[in-house]
């Protein structure tokens, strides 16, 4: 499932910008934003002030663990 493997990209609490995870997924960056604004309203996700890089919550990752 898309959403299992962009949580995964970003479980190790590093930013990473959304047109790698979109390459490195073979997704277009437009699905990968879709999910990580989803992830974001529960604040799963962090996004950065720049709006181009995106990385786990800590709190979420430390569940995940």
């Amino acid at each position: 499932m898309l959403i299992d493997n962009v949580v995964e990209h970003l479980r190790d609490g590093r930013w990473h910008s959304v047109r790698s995870i979109a390459e490195e997924l073979n997704e277009p960056e437009g699905r990968i934003w879709e999910i990580i604004k989803f992830c974001q309203e529960f604040d799963f996700v962090a996004v950065d002030g720049s709006g181009k890089e995106a990385r786990l919550d800590e709190r979420f990752r430390k569940l995940l663990d």
